[in-house]
């Protein structure tokens, strides 16, 4: 039987990037977009290459439909036989609890019930959907939120137990996949509300962009991602190198002298000194922050203090910068 191109293009894809040794779990919704990531790997699996499990995740959001999505994604893993297990979440009452947006409150529930069920099935990472569309989106909101080199740079094909294989392919190839398979997906209604800052650039910013400035907008922004992904990965490596280096641990907290970290461009220094901050378990630090650190060791003022987030402080004391963890 003769395969469609789009079709042995997505397969011949995943096999190049998922190991045949190894169990994966798919984050599928029932889009078009993870369903074809689903019905390729079972298509793998089928060939000996690699084990999978999907999960689905109910956000608690949608009522009937996303009750209608559920047993879509229930009926095609027992079609094409993938272990499939659905975890619900309640994102209205964590983003009301921690003043969260209900898409950032979505995504943390997300990405925890899905680490969950990875470690509960023994799978060796978390497979997801993301394409090329969602990578330029990515890359505006950043933009937008005025995000440095890691922002910029997007989604990674590989990031930590993450896996997004389809990051090089358009929305429109994954709808051709589909197509071509003769297989049923979902729509999200909740996709089409541009109240939600991600649909708004997916359905009125890009479509501007696209018309008045680039037509080829959203392939444009993906290959700025990678290029500034491989920038960005330069510049972490000669930055954990200053780290290894330049800082010393002790009772107190990480040392790091003065003048051989002055001696770092600024990009570097920066880096260090973020990297020391979040080694000390800190979760999160702002521009202004990162500035004042840097700004903190320019001065070289000895007794000079900043709190920063998480109970941690910086002082500049016997010619160096001291981070401490407040107990």
């Amino acid at each position: 039987m003769q395969v469609e191109p789009v079709v042995f293009k997505l397969q011949k894809l995943l096999r190049t990037q998922l190991d045949a040794q190894k169990h994966y779990l798919l984050a599928v919704s029932g889009g078009a977009d993870s369903l074809a990531l689903a019905h390729g790997c079972g298509a793998l699996a089928r060939s000996g290459h690699g084990a999978y499990s999907v999960c689905h995740i109910e956000h608690g959001l949608r009522g009937a439909e996303a009750l209608r999505d559920m047993q879509l994604v229930q009926r095609f893993c027992a079609a094409y036989g993938l272990p499939c297990y659905v975890e619900h979440v309640d994102v209205r009452a964590l983003a009301a609890a921690e003043h969260l947006s209900v898409e950032d409150a979505a995504r943390r529930l997300r990405y925890e019930a899905l680490r969950r069920v990875a470690a509960q099935v023994g799978a060796a990472a978390i497979v997801t959907a993301h394409h090329e569309g969602d990578q330029a989106e990515t890359v505006l909101l950043k933009l937008l939120r005025g995000a440095g080199l890691d922002g910029l740079s997007g989604m990674r094909a590989q990031q930590g137990d993450i896996l997004r294989p389809l990051l090089s392919l358009p929305r429109e190839l994954l709808e051709q996949y589909c197509a071509a398979e003769q297989l049923e997906f979902c729509h999200d209604s909740t996709n089409d509300d541009t109240a939600y800052t991600r649909n708004s650039v997916r359905k009125e910013l890009l479509p501007l962009l696209a018309e008045r400035y680039n037509a080829e907008i959203v392939p444009a922004l993906a290959r700025t991602a990678l290029l500034l992904g491989e920038e960005a990965d330069f510049l972490t490596q000669t930055a954990d190198a200053a780290y290894a280096r330049l800082v010393t641990s002790a009772e107190d907290g990480l040392h790091i002298a003065l003048k051989p970290l002055l001696a770092e461009h600024i990009a570097v220094r920066l880096r260090v000194l973020r990297r020391a901050y979040f080694e000390l378990g800190g979760s999160e630090l702002s521009f202004e922050r990162s500035r004042a650190l840097a700004a903190l060791c320019e001065r070289r003022s000895g007794g000079r203090l900043i709190q920063l987030p998480g109970g941690i402080t910086a002082t500049i004391k016997n010619k160096q910068i001291i981070f401490t963890r407040l107990s």
